[in-house]
């Protein structure tokens, strides 16, 4: 029986008991297989859902004598994949990640990596390298493509006021999931003035399909705070509102996150040892203003300027493929799993919903001389 004529569930269930390297390796061997693993949505969410590839955290380390950068990378449950330097001859200058790829860049150059099954992708550099104001790296599910949003410093000058100003511009390039491993055919391609001037220096959130930044204050807005989107499957911006009627805290307090595959604000002064969590709900039924406090995370004590939230864990206890529907049903009561949480460069541990404890994880995980950057988290094949 030919391959097209097999049906659906048949496919689905020989091909997720591959695991992830050889899998990719058998998009060579015939035009048919390559279009099903490329462009085949549903298999790509079942193979995820029938695996769960634990999240990967990250750490870097700068050897003075060596320009390069060391990167070693952990499974959540502590077991080291591997340690590699990058090929910069510079320092990395940033590292992104989404979709269990990573983004490397130092001032000239960028490349994408996949720590599991080590493929690499050099991208073309953009002559606007030199004035990058930040960056964003994405996913396009329906695409099954990377997206990197480059922003970049233009100065201009203003006839009117005449004076000098400066402008964020905005471009883009795209990488196929089947071309990583391969020289980048494409090219950057220019979007435009950025619309809003977005605060670089925060993190900002991959949720979806979408791409969010805080939008910079110059003066205080009685009505909320403004967060600007990027579509990533049909190249547009946008802009959600966050009331004041949620919180009243400078944006200073203020960083993006995504939680479950939502967007989420956490919300706290250096001092506090408490953190409140925003989630915005019924976003997929238009209403993109609404949100709500879904945690309160008790640091116990800890008083550090930067604490921030990688993203969330979920629990995989040997009773969930019995207990598939209550599962699902917890997951939407919002007290399943732990929060992946990083205190400045070094400490890190998780938080747990359910018992709401933290969890320090040094003493699980010897770094020494390493800083924690991220969380690594592969959602979709």
């Amino acid at each position: 029986m030919e391959f097209n004529n097999l049906p659906k569930d048949i496919i689905f269930d020989i091909f997720s008991r591959i695991p992830l390297k050889p899998l990719y390796k058998l998009r060579c061997v015939c035009k048919k297989w390559q279009l099903f693993l490329d462009l085949c949505p549903e298999f790509r969410g079942f193979y995820h859902q029938k695996h769960k590839i634990s999240p990967i955290l990250l750490f870097k380390k700068q050897n003075n004598e060596n320009p390069k950068t060391q990167l070693s990378s952990y499974y959540i449950d502590s077991t080291q994949i591997h340690q590699f330097s990058t090929n910069f001859p510079q320092n990395l200058t940033s590292i992104l990640t989404c979709n269990g790829i990573l983004c490397l860049i130092s001032d000239f150059e960028a490349q994408l990596y996949d720590p599991i099954i080590k493929r690499v992708s050099n991208l073309p550099n953009s002559p606007h390298f030199s004035s990058t104001f930040t960056r964003a790296f994405g996913f396009s599910p329906y695409r099954n493509e990377f997206k990197l949003l480059h922003f970049y410093i233009v100065a201009t000058f203003d006839n009117y006021h005449y004076c000098q100003v400066k402008e964020i511009m905005c471009e883009i390039i795209t990488c196929p999931n089947s071309q990583l491993g391969l020289i980048s055919q494409e090219n950057w391609r220019f979007l435009g003035k950025c619309p809003f001037h977005i605060l670089g220096r925060k993190d900002y959130a991959n949720v979806n399909s979408m791409i969010y930044w805080l939008i910079e204050e110059k003066n205080y807005n009685p009505d909320g705070v403004k967060i600007m989107s990027f579509n990533l499957e049909i190249e547009i911006f946008g802009v959600v509102n966050f009331s004041r009627k949620y919180s009243n805290r400078s944006i200073e307090c203020l960083n993006l996150v995504e939680i479950k595959g939502k967007l989420c604000l956490s919300d706290r002064l250096p001092w506090e040892s408490t953190m409140n969590v925003w989630m915005m709900i019924n976003e997929e039924m238009g209403f993109a203003n609404l949100w709500e406090k879904k945690y309160q995370i008790d640091l116990m004590g800890i008083f550090h300027h930067d604490v921030r939230i990688l993203g969330h864990l979920i629990n995989n206890n040997n009773n969930n493929n019995n207990n598939n529907n209550n599962n699902n049903n917890n997951n939407n009561n919002g007290d399943d799993g732990e929060i992946m949480m990083k205190i400045g460069e070094k400490s890190f541990g998780r938080y747990e919903l359910k018992s709401q404890e933290y969890k320090e994880m040094g003493d699980e995980i010897k770094m020494e001389g390493w800083n924690l950057q991220l969380m690594i988290n592969r959602k979709l094949l």
